[in-house]
């Protein structure tokens, strides 16, 4: 069968070819809508609930030319998933249509950034559960769900970066300091604190010569140098584990070799990977091998490092982190707009590792575009001595942060425009509606601002829109209607 897809759009032939596949009997009796709809009736449903989402229109199935089957997108409380349903014409029943139109589907939806499908299916309809079976859609609830892309979205995993501010210049100062900042990290509400591990000579050639960044900070050594002195003993990652499960929170290290990887890994649930290591294809090895989630970040790094880094570990649990590769990072090179593109393009959950210096725009701009994890450096004081303390959140601010993204997260609400449950009392309090504002007796003419006109009803019955104002005036009463009392549909005729 050769089945190809063509969008739909919203004209009325359209909408009464959909609408005479759907009203025979049998398409009736297995739909979750029985009633013989009007041509109008279905124009209002089809007008609308079809193409609320730019990035799933409609589609027809098209085969040899003619069209034989339907499939639409509605919009769900899942930011990435949409509930989808089909329709076969009579007489392509029966031959695979609707498998293979399915099937099509999914694949288009997927193609599209979509995460999850939903379906809702009678329990009688036994030929559409074993199509939407067949397509990987399982019995979820009263709903059959199918997941494109793994997705956990229960809320946005925070991570404080302590980086290199654990030094301190001894041994005890560094445990101390170390501790400090776990617990600010878990009294601020984080998910999880995370360390760097590294050592001079396996990060950058042995004469890298100093970074202009570090420079303007005052810092005149080489970057090996600085790295030399920054490096954390490896018996110290087991004494920093410890002191997140004493604070209950969770512990996190980067790698960036495979000895530094080997230390690591079995203190920690998930492995991170710096924006400098996407293409240590080594590094990525020993984190696709480990069989945890991979968290990686992408600043510095082109399309092409990132389709490669995805495509070599496998792309499972594995979280990408936009990234602006300066140190403070201007808002300028933010650049936030790349994560719901990155999501959609990889079909991957994307965070942000965020460098600027202030506490909440950044972050909470990325949870409001679909991160999420965000990263965030932080320090027990600006003015330490060091290259990340200069930039890093201090402890209010840092506690300021996660508050701020929390707040941001309840706000999200729908991507669709609906009304409230938040908005109730006054969309029957306050909004506009058609009202009597003088008792109306049966059969009395209904004329603009003599009886009826455009007021809030208060706790009056709201009347009809606004819209049907000129069809009103000068038509007569069906009804008696007291006064501040909504004029209803049928009440003019």
């Amino acid at each position: 069968m050769n089945l190809s897809l063509e969008c739909v759009f919203r004209t009325r032939e359209n909408s009464n070819l959909i609408l005479s596949w759907r009203s025979d009997e049998h398409a009736r009796a297995m739909s979750t809508r029985t009633e013989l709809l009007s041509e109008e009736e279905y124009w209002n449903h089809f007008s609308k609930a079809y193409f609320l989402l730019k990035e799933l229109p409609p589609l027809f199935a098209v085969v040899d030319g003619k069209r034989v089957g339907f499939v639409g997108f509605d919009p769900v409380d899942d930011e990435h998933g949409a509930m989808v349903s089909i329709v076969v014409a009579k007489d392509a029943r029966g031959n695979g249509v609707g498998s293979r139109l399915l099937k099509e589907a999914v694949a288009f939806a997927k193609q599209q950034g979509c995460h999850t499908l939903y379906a809702i299916i009678k329990d009688e309809n036994s030929a559409s559960i074993h199509i939407f079976e067949k397509a990987g859609f399982t019995k979820s609830g009263s709903l059959y769900k199918n997941e494109l892309v793994p997705v956990k979205k229960d809320k946005v995993f925070i991570i404080a970066e302590a980086g290199s501010n654990w030094r301190a210049g001894s041994k005890k100062a560094d445990l101390d300091r170390a501790r400090d900042l776990i617990n600010v990290a878990k009294e601020a509400g984080c998910d999880a604190v995370k360390f760097q591990v590294y050592r001079a000579d396996t990060v950058y050639v042995e004469n890298a010569a100093s970074a202009d960044y570090m420079d303007k900070m005052g810092i005149k050594k080489s970057v090996r140098d600085v790295f030399v002195d920054l490096s954390m003993p490896y018996e110290m990652i087991g004494e920093l584990a410890a002191m997140c499960k004493a604070a209950d929170i969770e512990f996190m290290a980067t790698p960036f070799s495979k000895a530094d990887f080997e230390a690591v890994d079995p203190y920690v649930r998930r492995h991170k990977i710096g924006s400098y290591e996407i293409g240590h294809v080594r590094l990525l090895e020993l984190a696709k091998n480990s069989k945890k989630p991979l968290i990686l970040s992408t600043g510095a790094a082109t399309i092409d490092d990132i389709a490669w880094a995805v495509a070599y570990c496998g792309g499972k649990d594995l979280t990408l982190l936009q990234c602006c590769a300066q140190y403070p990072a201007k808002p300028t090179g933010m650049n936030l707009r790349t994560i719901p593109w990155m999501s959609n393009y990889f079909g991957l959950p994307v965070g942000l590792s965020d460098h600027t210096v202030d506490p909440v725009a950044a972050p909470t701009a990325a949870v409001a575009l679909g991160a999420t994890v965000i990263e965030k450096h932080f320090t027990m004081n600006k003015s330490f001595d060091g290259p990340d303390h200069s930039f890093a959140l201090e402890p209010n601010e840092l506690k300021m942060m996660v508050s701020a993204i929390r707040q941001t997260e309840q706000m999200l609400g729908h991507r669709v425009k609906r009304v409230a449950q938040e908005e109730l009392e006054l969309f029957y309090f306050a909004r506009r509606g058609l009202q009597a504002i003088k008792p109306i007796k049966t059969g009395d003419l209904f004329v603009e601002d003599g009886n009826v006109a455009i007021l809030r009803p208060g706790k009056q019955k709201i009347g009809v829109h606004p819209r049907f104002l000129d069809e009103l005036v000068g038509k007569k009463a069906t009804r008696d209607i007291p006064l501040g009392d909504g004029v209803q549909q049928n009440d003019w005729k």
